[in-house]
């Protein structure tokens, strides 16, 4: 064991974390096991591996963990959006002098990327093509640094306030814009929109001109 765990998890908790213990089995982990829950963003990892509920950050932060206690490099980033469009958090580790990525999230294409990425911005790059808002505009403005966990020793493992002000500070870093705020907005096909969108929240508006073309296949949860 790399860090010491044990002074903040189980060894029920431990032990879960050592079976999800590559970037895939977290992700599918993610996929299929973690119930999107955008409600509360101070979940600790052992809170998220109790209830299975997590959004974007919290599910980021579960990914690090288990890929730290696996003993690979890994941090999380902020991909930060304009236009009153959501932030997106992401677990970026490194394999081989390369980045990938792993992500909880309400669309299919902010969700993981490979270890082929020269630098951390080619990687917050790769999201661009899919990070796009319910009204249908690509949205991606900059991405933060990496976050320095080790400050934290750990105690974001089971501790919420922790949590919290790592949000903060993440928040506060230094960010690299990939366009401006100024830049014309594109949008993406109503076809592309289907396709990516796993969860659509309560209320939430969207264009007829996406509306009237949803597929009646198409399953989607809310919350």
């Amino acid at each position: 064991m790399p860090l010491n765990f044990k002074a903040f998890l189980t060894d029920s908790d431990i032990s879960f974390l050592e079976k999800i213990n590559t970037p895939e089995k977290v992700q599918n982990f993610l996929d299929t096991q973690l119930n999107y829950n955008w409600a509360r963003e101070d979940r600790s990892v052992a809170e998220v591996i109790k209830d299975r509920e997590a959004e974007c950050y919290n599910g980021a932060l579960l990914a690090a963990a288990a890929l730290l206690l696996a003993g690979y490099k890994a941090s999380i980033l902020r991909l930060l959006a304009r236009g009153g469009d959501e932030e997106h958090i992401l677990c970026v580790y490194s394999q081989n002098g390369y980045f990938g990525s792993v992500a909880q999230s309400k669309f299919l294409g902010l969700k993981s990327r490979q270890p082929i990425y020269r630098t951390v911005r080619d990687l917050a790059v790769s999201y661009v093509e899919f990070y796009f808002g319910f009204d249908g505009r690509y949205t991606l403005q900059a991405f933060s640094n990496l976050l320095t966990l080790k400050k934290y020793n750990l105690r974001w493992l089971n501790n919420s306030a922790i949590v919290i002000q790592m949000a903060k500070d993440l928040n506060k870093s230094k960010h690299f814009d990939l366009v401006k705020l100024d830049d014309p907005y594109y949008e993406v096909s109503p076809e592309r929109y289907w396709s990516e969108i796993l969860v659509i929240p309560q209320g939430t508006s969207i264009p007829a001109k996406y509306a009237n073309l949803r597929p009646k296949t198409k399953e989607t949860k809310t919350f």
